[in-house]
């Protein structure tokens, strides 16, 4: 799975990625933006990959590596979705590759590509009232803000793979 934007390439996770992935899930400066968990084991991080291979919505998620110029700066994951519904969040790693737009990209090609293939016609971001660039980023893709910290992107169902939508129903 791989999709084109402006500035970035989502692609779907590899093998190469479990070092880096077991960082990000792992790191202690990450726990107050995502669920608290015991530290993942590399162990797990081959067994959600093997999933993330054979079929992604089982799982429940999808993630995409955000990459430029064939470098991994983030991810971005499209995860608790339903036939019309799925969160979405991103993570940009580095604070040396923030602000750089990699973010704004990620979420704008997950909307143009992503969830017209999944047939999703609402993404929701949950976001800590705290973070103030995670709530710049989604409301500066399209995103309303619905209460304290839920925003939502809709888009109609006319927009939505026909073909995807005959299959789930």
């Amino acid at each position: 799975m791989r999709f084109l934007g402006d500035r970035v390439v989502l692609r779907g996770v590899e093998f190469e990625d479990i070092e880096t992935i077991l960082q990000w899930e792992n790191d202690p400066e990450l726990e107050p933006y995502s669920d608290p968990h015991e530290p993942y084991t590399e162990s797990q991080i081959v067994d959600f990959i093997v999933g993330q291979k054979i079929n992604f919505e089982a799982q429940g998620q999808l993630r995409l590596m955000i990459c430029v110029d064939n470098r991994v700066v983030g991810a971005i994951d499209i995860f608790n979705f339903d036939e019309e519904n799925a969160d979405v969040g991103v993570l940009i790693y580095n604070e040396s590759d923030r602000r750089q737009g990699y973010a704004t990209d990620a979420v704008k090609t997950v909307i143009k590509n992503v969830i017209w293939t999944l047939c999703i016609t609402t993404l929701w971001a949950i976001i800590d009232q705290r973070n103030v660039a995670s709530t710049a980023l989604f409301l500066g893709c399209g995103f309303v803000k619905v209460d304290k910290n839920r925003y939502k992107y809709e888009q109609s169902c006319s927009s939505v793979n026909p073909i995807r939508r005959l299959w789930l129903s």
